[in-house]
């Protein structure tokens, strides 16, 4: 009778604390159209905080960054020992990460 008492409380204790911190949110995929990105995790609930590196710099290299959710604000900073650094809010859906890119020395055709 004591074990079953000791099973039920360890049980409850930890479904409160399943959906006290949030275990239990349903997780959102943030999905890569390119390479060179890193975050810490593939999969956030809607209403994280989201950060994402980009360390594939290139010199003479212009890059354009994207999500593929207009309404999501993407922030964009500079760290020196780990690249570019996006951070957003996950919204309630899947998202993608994008990156392109355009060599910006130009060749001089000149003789």
């Amino acid at each position: 009778m004591k074990r079953g008492k000791g099973i039920v409380i360890l049980l409850l204790g930890a479904m409160m604390m399943f959906s006290l911190f949030g275990c239990g949110k349903k997780q959102y995929r943030l999905n890569y159209d390119g390479y060179g990105f890193e975050s810490r995790k593939t999969a956030y609930a809607a209403g994280d905080t989201v950060t994402v590196y980009f360390n594939l710099i290139a010199t003479d290299t212009r890059y354009y960054f994207a999500l593929d959710d207009d309404a999501v604000a993407l922030e964009q900073g500079y760290d020196p020992q780990r690249g570019y650094v996006f951070t957003f809010t996950m919204p309630d859906h899947d998202v993608t990460l994008s990156v392109s890119s355009e060599n910006t020395m130009l060749r001089d055709s000149r003789p």
